[in-house]
């Protein structure tokens, strides 16, 4: 069985406090830090790049899982990883130059992941299953504060996992996660669970302890 991996979104944190948050993260064995690197056009709002990274990289000894939501990916490559990014994930959808994004990312000794929005097929992913590390499948759209948790996209994300089958891949879902819905992400496949409002919004070591109760 995989091992279940919580990572908080810290576009979700306070930014007054965020060492002190950051530090809660720490003391509570947070596996990863989800970072969400967008601007103003692949998506409309724009948030953290690579001195925002760095930034972050000096500030916790948590692993930084950074999601580029950014057109062409391919021009911002190196920057993301010099400033520190552990893991760096990508949308299908936001070049046509996945491969070689992927080997670059990998030639810098990075783990590299494929991202899919909402409506995008997942059998596009076969054609990369045995060259990436980690699959994100958004279940609102990208950028966008969505209603909520669509439940619908479960049956997606089974299907995901059933196409990794036995490969070394993380299963990472994003989007309205909370302690009402993280275990039947779990139960369908996924092992890597992003939460930013719902873990920042109130007591932080509380919300994560939720988080691990519902996935026992």
């Amino acid at each position: 069985m995989r091992t279940m991996k919580l990572a908080p979104s810290v576009f979700g944190a306070g930014i007054g406090n965020l060492s002190q948050q950051l530090k809660i993260l720490e003391e509570n064995n947070v596996e990863l830090l989800h970072v969400d690197v967008m601007d103003g056009h692949f998506v409309e709002k724009m948030a953290f790049g690579p001195d925002h990274i760095k930034m972050l990289k000096e500030l916790t000894t948590i692993s930084l899982d950074v999601h580029l939501m950014i057109e062409k990916p391919e021009r911002k490559l190196d920057t993301i990883i010099d400033a520190g990014a552990d893991i760096i994930t990508i949308h299908q959808e936001s070049t046509t130059r996945l491969y070689s994004c992927i080997e670059k990312i990998k030639s810098r000794g990075v783990k590299a992941g494929v991202v899919l929005s909402p409506a995008t097929n997942e059998d596009t992913l076969k054609y990369v299953l045995d060259k990436i590390d980690m699959i994100l499948l958004m279940t609102i759209n990208p950028g966008e504060a969505g209603p909520g948790f669509h439940e619908e996209l479960l049956t997606k994300i089974k299907n995901v996992r059933e196409l990794i089958g036995d490969r070394d891949i993380d299963l990472e879902v994003d989007g309205g996660i909370d302690n009402t819905n993280i275990a039947k992400c779990k139960e369908a496949g996924v092992n890597v669970f992003v939460s930013g409002g719902y873990v920042f919004k109130g007591d932080i070591a509380e919300k994560i302890k939720t988080l691990r109760e519902a996935l026992k």
